[in-house]
């Protein structure tokens, strides 16, 4: 028997594969980016195309109160997902965003909110919390897998060595406030040259040198990560990462993070919050499906169980007796039909059974060549199996392709007395399914009213999916079934 089934315009890839082939160039992603904060610093610092310098202490508020919010819901996403894989890494990062929101509400806004202005405790808190907080996440980009096997205990000590930090770092900013020295005046302006204006605190510089350095490692390291485990979250860490170390850069050449003035390196910093907010989004999105797919799942695990349990046990014992019945002499001629129908009936079931119990986003290659050695095993045949891995097609229709491959492959060698089968998966010169077998093959004529052989069911599940079967085969020469997909 030979089955083709071909494709004149299926729609090519699937949209997991596309975004798979998307994330594998994530190192390409973050050079993008790079460039476009080098050459945004370049234009506003270097040029006077683009001057981006006012004095709006409310705009600081607003950016710093956006950025705790969305670092916070950052931190509850990668929580979920560190209670999903128990991972450090994803412990780590968690702790990061955490201390981040924390250092943001606790030194930016809130300060700001209370119009307390630019001072000692939230400037000096800001940038000592600030560092920590970089270098947590470049710990958490490049960790080394390893499961943690208490995860709630962990849980709580890391946020609460967090929550510590941060009542060290308010507490010592305070009590030590009047001997510390100024970080930059609140009423200075990189907006008033055009050259790099490092007025800062000695100290202050060096601490945000280090977050430049390790919010880059940071970024490099989340690209690396995400070409490996296609994880789009994971690339939006890394682009943010890289627009926080240009932040970083900029509030050291042009300091704006400790004055009441909005300027280039503010402008990235959102921009950094903006691409958790994204990331963060996209994670919600890929968590509704796998909720969804698992209720799926689940639901089409209990009906499998449920035709296991009880109808197919009822056939397999029709089966079973009617054999037996039509063994003894003298048995009528409907009893072997009883069987006959009994057995497709059976067959018939398994086939749901296995379609239920099947992972909805197994690839179509692999589903192919598994339910072409299910049905030649069951019935002793031998099967070679090659696919083109990387097609895919609606879920309708790829249902119904399989269930027709199984069909095809149960009769080819129940009813064709197949003793080797192959099926191909192929694309060229049209996606097209190919079973070819050594059987006796039949005479398409005289099953052209009754559908013999499961003829009727492959031709009812290709209407369901708009699409034509036909049939050629002859006795001694196989069989050709070709379904032609809309």
């Amino acid at each position: 028997m030979l089955l083709a089934l071909s494709a004149p315009s299926i729609g090519g890839r699937s949209r997991s594969l596309k975004a798979g082939r998307l994330l594998m160039r994530a190192r390409w992603w973050l050079a993008l980016v790079v460039g476009c904060a080098i050459a945004f610093t370049l234009l506003v610092n270097a040029t006077s195309v683009l001057r981006i310098a006012y004095r709006n202490p409310s705009l600081h508020v607003a950016v710093e109160t956006a950025g705790a919010l969305i670092s916070l819901l950052a931190s509850q996403l990668m929580y979920g997902r560190f209670r999903r894989s128990l991972d450090r890494g994803d412990l780590l990062l968690t702790a990061a965003l955490v201390l981040l929101a924390g250092a943001n509400l606790l030194f930016s806004a809130i300060p700001a909110m209370a119009n307390l202005g630019p001072g000692m405790f939230d400037t000096w808190g800001s940038a000592v919390a600030g560092a920590l907080a970089a270098a947590l996440l470049a710990a958490g980009a490049f960790a080394t897998p390893r499961t943690i096997r208490r995860p709630t205990a962990a849980t709580r000590r890391v946020v609460g060595l967090c929550g510590l930090a941060l009542l060290a770092i308010a507490i010592a900013t305070a009590v030590a406030g009047d001997w510390l020295p100024r970080t930059i005046a609140p009423h200075v302006s990189s907006g008033q040259s055009s050259r790099p204006a490092i007025v800062g605190e000695p100290v202050v510089l060096a601490l945000q040198l280090l977050v430049v350095g390790c919010f880059a490692a940071a970024a490099f390291g989340f690209a690396r990560r995400a070409e490996r485990t296609h994880d789009a979250l994971t690339l939006w860490f890394a682009v943010g990462a890289a627009l926080a170390a240009f932040a970083g850069l900029n509030y050291v050449l042009f300091p704006s993070l400790y004055s009441d003035f909005f300027y280039a390196g503010d402008m990235l910093r959102l921009g950094f919050f903006v691409a958790l907010l994204i990331g963060g989004v996209q994670e919600i999105r890929v968590a509704q499906r796998q909720l969804e797919q698992a209720a799926v799942l689940q639901e089409r695990q209990r009906l499998a169980r449920d035709i296991h349990d009880g109808m197919a046990q009822d056939l397999a014992f029709i089966v079973q007796q009617a054999g037996e019945l039509a063994g003894r002499n003298g048995a009528p001629q409907a009893v072997g039909e009883i069987g006959t129908a009994a057995r497709r009936a059976l067959d018939e079931s398994r086939g749901v059974i296995a379609a239920l119990v099947r992972p909805t986003d197994e690839p179509l290659a692999e589903a192919l060549v598994r339910v072409a050695e299910e049905a030649a095993g069951r019935l002793g045949a031998a099967v070679e199996a090659s696919a083109v891995s990387g097609l895919e097609l609606p879920v309708q229709a790829r249902e119904a392709v399989l269930r027709i491959v199984g069909e095809a492959v149960t009769n080819a060698a129940r009813h064709g007395q197949a003793q080797h089968i192959r099926v191909q998966l192929s694309e060229q010169p049209e996606l097209h399914v190919r079973i070819v077998d050594d059987g006796v093959g039949f005479d398409t004529s005289l099953h052209q009213r009754d559908g013999g052989h499961g003829l009727l069911g492959m031709r009812q599940r290709a209407e369901q999916i708009g699409a034509q079967l036909r049939v050629q085969s002859r006795p001694g020469a196989g069989t050709e079934i070709v379904v032609i997909l809309p």
